[in-house]
Protein backbone atom coordinates (compact mmCIF):
# COMPACT_ATOMS: atom_id res chain seq x y z
CA UNK A 1 0.00 0.00 0.00
CA UNK A 2 1.28 3.45 -0.87
CA UNK A 3 2.18 5.44 2.25
CA UNK A 4 1.12 9.00 2.95
CA UNK A 5 4.52 10.51 2.20
CA UNK A 6 4.78 8.69 -1.10
CA UNK A 7 1.27 9.78 -2.11
CA UNK A 8 1.96 13.42 -1.28
CA UNK A 9 5.23 13.49 -3.19
CA UNK A 10 3.73 11.71 -6.18
CA UNK A 11 0.84 14.18 -6.37
CA UNK A 12 3.32 17.05 -6.78
CA UNK A 13 4.71 15.37 -9.88
CA UNK A 14 1.56 13.74 -11.22
CA UNK A 15 -1.52 15.87 -10.50
CA UNK A 16 -4.93 14.42 -11.29
CA UNK A 17 -5.43 16.56 -14.41
CA UNK A 18 -2.27 15.30 -16.13
CA UNK A 19 1.40 16.16 -15.84
CA UNK A 20 3.75 18.35 -17.86
CA UNK A 21 7.31 17.52 -16.79
CA UNK A 22 10.33 19.30 -18.28
CA UNK A 23 13.67 17.44 -18.22
CA UNK A 24 16.95 19.41 -18.22
CA UNK A 25 19.23 16.50 -17.29
CA UNK A 26 21.05 16.45 -20.65
CA UNK A 27 24.17 18.41 -19.68
CA UNK A 28 26.39 15.35 -19.25
CA UNK A 29 25.53 14.02 -22.71
CA UNK A 30 26.75 16.89 -24.90
CA UNK A 31 27.11 20.66 -25.05
CA UNK A 32 23.74 22.38 -25.31
CA UNK A 33 24.02 26.20 -25.41
CA UNK A 34 20.47 26.46 -24.06
CA UNK A 35 21.55 24.75 -20.82
CA UNK A 36 24.41 27.15 -20.06
CA UNK A 37 22.08 29.24 -17.88
CA UNK A 38 19.66 26.80 -16.21
CA UNK A 39 18.38 29.52 -13.88
CA UNK A 40 16.87 31.44 -16.78
CA UNK A 41 15.19 28.32 -18.12
CA UNK A 42 13.81 27.19 -14.76
CA UNK A 43 12.29 30.63 -14.16
CA UNK A 44 10.44 30.27 -17.46
CA UNK A 45 9.28 26.76 -16.58
CA UNK A 46 7.98 27.92 -13.21
CA UNK A 47 6.21 30.93 -14.75
CA UNK A 48 4.60 28.63 -17.32
CA UNK A 49 3.38 26.39 -14.47
CA UNK A 50 5.17 23.20 -15.47
CA UNK A 51 4.20 20.47 -12.99
CA UNK A 52 7.74 19.23 -12.42
CA UNK A 53 11.33 19.65 -13.56
CA UNK A 54 13.56 16.62 -14.09
CA UNK A 55 17.19 17.37 -13.31
CA UNK A 56 20.47 16.20 -11.83
CA UNK A 57 21.87 17.20 -8.45
CA UNK A 58 24.26 19.87 -9.75
CA UNK A 59 21.53 21.77 -11.56
CA UNK A 60 19.24 21.36 -8.56
CA UNK A 61 21.89 22.95 -6.32
CA UNK A 62 22.02 25.84 -8.79
CA UNK A 63 18.27 26.49 -9.12
CA UNK A 64 16.70 25.19 -5.89
CA UNK A 65 15.76 28.67 -4.69
CA UNK A 66 13.85 29.36 -7.93
CA UNK A 67 11.70 26.23 -7.94
CA UNK A 68 11.26 25.58 -4.21
CA UNK A 69 7.56 25.41 -3.33
CA UNK A 70 6.55 26.16 -6.92
CA UNK A 71 7.07 22.98 -8.94
CA UNK A 72 7.78 19.31 -8.40
CA UNK A 73 11.32 17.94 -8.44
CA UNK A 74 12.18 14.71 -10.29
CA UNK A 75 15.74 13.75 -9.35
CA UNK A 76 17.86 11.78 -11.81
CA UNK A 77 19.85 8.92 -10.22
CA UNK A 78 21.26 7.29 -13.38
CA UNK A 79 23.45 8.51 -16.19
CA UNK A 80 26.26 7.99 -18.66
CA UNK A 81 28.38 10.71 -20.23
CA UNK A 82 28.26 11.33 -23.94
CA UNK A 83 31.97 10.52 -24.17
CA UNK A 84 31.76 7.18 -22.36
CA UNK A 85 32.49 3.95 -24.21
CA UNK A 86 28.83 2.98 -24.04
CA UNK A 87 26.35 5.77 -23.18
CA UNK A 88 23.51 3.24 -23.23
CA UNK A 89 24.99 1.42 -20.22
CA UNK A 90 23.29 3.49 -17.53
CA UNK A 91 25.19 3.80 -14.24
CA UNK A 92 23.72 4.45 -10.82
CA UNK A 93 25.23 7.85 -9.94
CA UNK A 94 23.23 8.98 -6.92
CA UNK A 95 21.06 7.55 -4.14
CA UNK A 96 17.69 7.69 -2.45
CA UNK A 97 19.27 9.36 0.57
CA UNK A 98 20.82 12.14 -1.47
CA UNK A 99 17.53 12.68 -3.33
CA UNK A 100 15.70 13.03 -0.02
CA UNK A 101 18.30 15.40 1.41
CA UNK A 102 17.94 17.52 -1.73
CA UNK A 103 14.16 17.81 -1.35
CA UNK A 104 13.19 15.65 -4.33
CA UNK A 105 9.61 14.50 -4.87
CA UNK A 106 10.52 11.53 -7.06
CA UNK A 107 13.59 9.73 -8.40
CA UNK A 108 14.01 8.58 -11.99
CA UNK A 109 15.99 5.55 -13.16
CA UNK A 110 16.64 4.55 -16.78
CA UNK A 111 17.08 1.05 -18.15
CA UNK A 112 18.14 0.28 -21.74
CA UNK A 113 16.16 -2.75 -22.89
CA UNK A 114 17.97 -5.18 -25.15
CA UNK A 115 21.39 -3.99 -23.96
CA UNK A 116 23.95 -6.67 -22.97
CA UNK A 117 23.95 -5.20 -19.45
CA UNK A 118 20.17 -4.99 -19.20
CA UNK A 119 20.07 -7.64 -16.46
CA UNK A 120 22.30 -5.59 -14.16
CA UNK A 121 20.37 -2.37 -14.78
CA UNK A 122 17.19 -4.28 -13.98
CA UNK A 123 18.63 -5.76 -10.78
CA UNK A 124 19.77 -2.34 -9.56
CA UNK A 125 16.32 -0.90 -10.30
CA UNK A 126 14.65 -3.48 -8.04
CA UNK A 127 17.07 -2.86 -5.17
CA UNK A 128 16.71 0.92 -5.52
CA UNK A 129 12.92 0.62 -5.69
CA UNK A 130 12.85 -1.25 -2.37
CA UNK A 131 14.98 1.41 -0.70
CA UNK A 132 12.93 4.24 -2.17
CA UNK A 133 9.62 2.81 -0.99
CA UNK A 134 10.99 2.15 2.48
CA UNK A 135 11.59 5.91 2.61
CA UNK A 136 8.28 6.96 0.99
CA UNK A 137 10.04 8.17 -2.19
CA UNK A 138 8.19 7.60 -5.49
CA UNK A 139 10.09 5.99 -8.37
CA UNK A 140 9.78 6.91 -12.03
CA UNK A 141 11.01 4.18 -14.35
CA UNK A 142 12.30 5.12 -17.78
CA UNK A 143 12.68 2.72 -20.70
CA UNK A 144 14.80 3.21 -23.80
CA UNK A 145 15.35 0.53 -26.47
CA UNK A 146 18.99 -0.27 -27.24
CA UNK A 147 19.81 1.32 -30.58
CA UNK A 148 21.91 -1.68 -31.65
CA UNK A 149 19.24 -4.25 -30.86
CA UNK A 150 17.89 -6.28 -33.77
CA UNK A 151 14.67 -6.94 -31.85
CA UNK A 152 11.43 -5.04 -32.36
CA UNK A 153 12.27 -1.79 -30.54
CA UNK A 154 8.61 -0.96 -29.92
CA UNK A 155 8.16 -4.34 -28.25
CA UNK A 156 11.28 -3.72 -26.14
CA UNK A 157 9.65 -0.53 -24.82
CA UNK A 158 6.39 -2.31 -24.05
CA UNK A 159 8.10 -5.18 -22.26
CA UNK A 160 10.50 -2.86 -20.45
CA UNK A 161 7.61 -0.73 -19.23
CA UNK A 162 5.85 -3.72 -17.74
CA UNK A 163 9.09 -5.08 -16.27
CA UNK A 164 9.80 -1.91 -14.30
CA UNK A 165 6.16 -1.70 -13.18
CA UNK A 166 6.47 -5.22 -11.78
CA UNK A 167 9.52 -4.16 -9.77
CA UNK A 168 8.08 -1.06 -8.15
CA UNK A 169 7.78 1.86 -10.58
CA UNK A 170 5.10 4.34 -9.49
CA UNK A 171 4.99 5.98 -12.91
CA UNK A 172 6.74 5.40 -16.21
CA UNK A 173 8.52 7.65 -18.70
CA UNK A 174 8.50 6.00 -22.13
CA UNK A 175 9.86 6.74 -25.56
CA UNK A 176 6.91 6.18 -27.86
CA UNK A 177 7.98 4.42 -31.09
CA UNK A 178 7.32 5.68 -34.59
CA UNK A 179 4.68 2.99 -35.04
CA UNK A 180 1.51 4.67 -33.66
CA UNK A 181 -0.20 1.29 -33.30
CA UNK A 182 2.17 0.57 -30.42
CA UNK A 183 1.31 3.68 -28.44
CA UNK A 184 -1.84 2.30 -26.84
CA UNK A 185 -0.25 -1.16 -26.52
CA UNK A 186 2.50 0.30 -24.33
CA UNK A 187 0.04 2.20 -22.13
CA UNK A 188 -2.31 -0.78 -21.76
CA UNK A 189 0.51 -3.08 -20.63
CA UNK A 190 1.70 -0.63 -18.01
CA UNK A 191 0.45 -1.01 -14.43
CA UNK A 192 1.03 2.67 -13.60
CA UNK A 193 0.52 6.06 -15.30
CA UNK A 194 2.71 6.68 -18.33
CA UNK A 195 4.24 9.99 -19.43
CA UNK A 196 5.70 10.35 -22.91
CA UNK A 197 9.31 11.31 -23.47
CA UNK A 198 9.85 13.85 -26.23
CA UNK A 199 12.90 12.34 -27.90
CA UNK A 200 14.88 14.13 -30.61
CA UNK A 201 14.28 17.73 -31.64
CA UNK A 202 11.33 18.04 -34.02
CA UNK A 203 11.20 20.48 -36.91
CA UNK A 204 8.13 22.55 -35.98
CA UNK A 205 5.92 23.41 -33.05
CA UNK A 206 3.00 21.73 -34.82
CA UNK A 207 4.93 18.45 -34.95
CA UNK A 208 5.49 18.61 -31.21
CA UNK A 209 1.83 19.24 -30.50
CA UNK A 210 0.70 16.53 -32.90
CA UNK A 211 2.95 14.09 -31.04
CA UNK A 212 1.50 15.20 -27.69
CA UNK A 213 -2.04 14.76 -29.01
CA UNK A 214 -1.28 11.24 -30.30
CA UNK A 215 0.20 9.98 -27.05
CA UNK A 216 -2.55 11.53 -24.94
CA UNK A 217 -5.20 9.94 -27.18
CA UNK A 218 -3.36 6.63 -26.66
CA UNK A 219 -3.84 6.92 -22.90
CA UNK A 220 -0.73 8.69 -21.63
CA UNK A 221 -1.20 10.81 -18.50
CA UNK A 222 1.24 13.51 -19.47
CA UNK A 223 4.56 14.34 -21.09
CA UNK A 224 8.23 14.56 -20.15
CA UNK A 225 9.53 16.69 -23.00
CA UNK A 226 12.91 18.41 -22.82
CA UNK A 227 14.65 19.44 -26.06
CA UNK A 228 11.37 20.24 -27.81
CA UNK A 229 10.64 22.76 -25.06
CA UNK A 230 13.97 24.36 -24.15
CA UNK A 231 15.24 24.36 -27.75
CA UNK A 232 12.02 26.02 -28.92
CA UNK A 233 12.35 29.76 -29.50
CA UNK A 234 9.93 30.54 -26.66
CA UNK A 235 9.89 27.69 -24.11
CA UNK A 236 7.17 29.26 -21.99
CA UNK A 237 4.75 29.32 -24.91
CA UNK A 238 5.49 25.70 -25.76
CA UNK A 239 4.71 24.64 -22.19
CA UNK A 240 1.42 26.55 -22.35
CA UNK A 241 0.53 24.84 -25.65
CA UNK A 242 1.40 21.35 -24.40
CA UNK A 243 -0.55 21.99 -21.19
CA UNK A 244 -3.67 22.85 -23.17
CA UNK A 245 -3.65 19.39 -24.73
CA UNK A 246 -2.58 17.48 -21.60
CA UNK A 247 -4.83 19.25 -19.09
CA UNK A 248 -7.72 20.59 -21.15
CA UNK A 249 -7.99 18.04 -23.96
CA UNK A 250 -7.50 20.77 -26.56
CA UNK A 251 -7.03 20.00 -30.24
CA UNK A 252 -3.72 20.64 -31.97
CA UNK A 253 -5.14 23.74 -33.66
CA UNK A 254 -6.44 25.08 -30.35
CA UNK A 255 -3.08 24.48 -28.69
CA UNK A 256 -1.26 26.20 -31.57
CA UNK A 257 -2.94 29.45 -30.54
CA UNK A 258 -0.66 29.45 -27.48
CA UNK A 259 2.38 29.55 -29.77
Amino acid sequence: MTGIGRSIRLARVMPSNGSVIVPIDHGIEAHYPELEDPSKLVREFVEAKADAILLRRGTLFKVHDILAGKTGIVYRVTGATGTSADPADQMLVSSVGEAMRSGADCIVYTITMGHPNEHEMFRRFGVLSDEAHENEMPVMGEVEPWSKSTSNKAELVRQGTRSLCEEGADLMKCYFPEDPDYHSKIVKYSLVPVVAAGGAKMNTGREVLEFVKRVMDAGAKGTSIGRNIWQYKEPKKMIHAISKIVKEGASVNEALEAL
